[in-house]
């Protein structure tokens, strides 16, 4: 039994008469859930994965869950994650010493800070990077972890060159190693993240969840509700995990599911405003407005790529497929809602 389905039907979680119902199609609806177990096969495999990261997607959150399941399954995954956004803004001398810290703790039973070299240039980075690896895939380890996974999130925070410099690093690596690898990375950045790629890599977007998975979701962080209120909350987050996150918290504060959409806005707090301000930039051109007034009415439109692109990087529409062809959407109700 899948996590999504003992949360929905663990009896403390839901009630019996009058809330979300068990019985819907959420395994076919599972969206994340099918995200992540592409990225576990792939990542079991020793496959590179390069995750594609929209606004407000949680990248953290999932990809924390991610490490837990690879831990448990078969074969034992041991995963290092961490996150690049303190790098923001840093020296990218502070970028070097970091990469390579965190590579080197693959080779560590625990992940505790570890000596590295010093480097005094991008090819004394490469080198280092690329023998940091293959220390981790030497290394003959006595814990349950036979192989092991950087997971890093937030890369768009690193610097440029140092994205490219790991990438190389990795190249390097997996041309010495093409076979039985017993490390692997997995590099998570906005759809915008410049040079994130790696040779080999395996590239996924991260989903928001399907409408199923953000009731199951709900009902973990805000506890009961009643089916019409659980359902209506998830449908105006549009499956977004921080919209989904913050009804959780907000209604848990307020001992109840708000219903209606002034209600549902207020509930997401600070969110809102963040939602808004997204809109109010992204409409500074005119026919970026017009283009969010057509998104509004709901129905899928044929993608205009000059128009969606800077709408979707802001994070405010998705890209689903049909009848053959690309079409984009607002990615919530609560977005429509935001535009007044």
């Amino acid at each position: 039994m899948s996590r999504l389905q003992r949360r929905v039907e663990h009896p403390s979680l839901v009630r019996e008469q009058g809330s979300f119902n068990p019985d819907q199609h959420e395994l076919e609806a599972a969206i994340r859930g099918r995200t992540s177990r592409k990225v576990r096969a792939h990542l079991r495999r020793m496959d590179p994965v390069v995750l594609t990261t929209p606004r407000w997607s949680e990248p953290q959150a999932f990809l924390e869950d991610l490490a837990l399941d690879l831990a448990v399954g078969e074969p034992a995954l041991g995963c290092r994650t961490v996150s690049f956004r303190p790098l923001k803004g840093r020296p990218v001398t502070e970028a070097w010493h970091f990469v390579m810290q965190v590579l080197a703790q693959l080779s560590e039973r625990e992940w505790t800070e570890v000596r590295t070299p010093s480097v005094a240039d991008r090819r004394g980075l490469r080198t280092v990077c690329r023998d940091l690896l293959l220390r981790a895939q030497d290394h003959r380890r006595e814990d349950a972890h036979p192989q092991v996974a950087l997971l890093g999130h937030g890369a768009e925070h690193l610097p440029v060159e140092v994205v490219e410099d790991l990438g190389e690093a990795w190249a390097r690596f997996a041309q010495e190693i093409p076979h039985d690898r017993r490390a692997t990375l997995l590099l998570a950045g906005s759809v915008d993240a410049p040079a994130l790629a790696l040779d080999g890599g395996v590239e996924v977007g991260l989903q928001d969840f399907g409408e199923a998975e953000a009731a199951a979701t709900l009902v973990g962080q805000a506890g009961p509700a009643g089916r019409r209120e659980l359902e209506g909350a998830a449908r105006f987050s549009g499956g977004i995990p921080a919209l989904i996150t913050a009804l959780g918290h907000g209604a848990r504060g307020n001992g109840s599911m708000p219903s209606g959409e002034a209600a549902l806005l207020r509930a997401i707090g600070p969110l809102a405003d963040e939602i808004r301000y997204a809109v109010d930039i992204a409409s500074g051109k005119s026919e970026l407005a017009d283009r969010l007034d057509s998104l509004r009415r709901g129905d899928p439109l044929i993608e205009v790529p000059e128009l969606d692109r800077p709408l979707a990087l802001a994070g405010l529409l998705k890209r689903v497929r049909l009848l053959g062809e690309d079409r984009v959407l607002l990615r919530a109700p609560a977005i429509a809602a935001a535009l007044g």
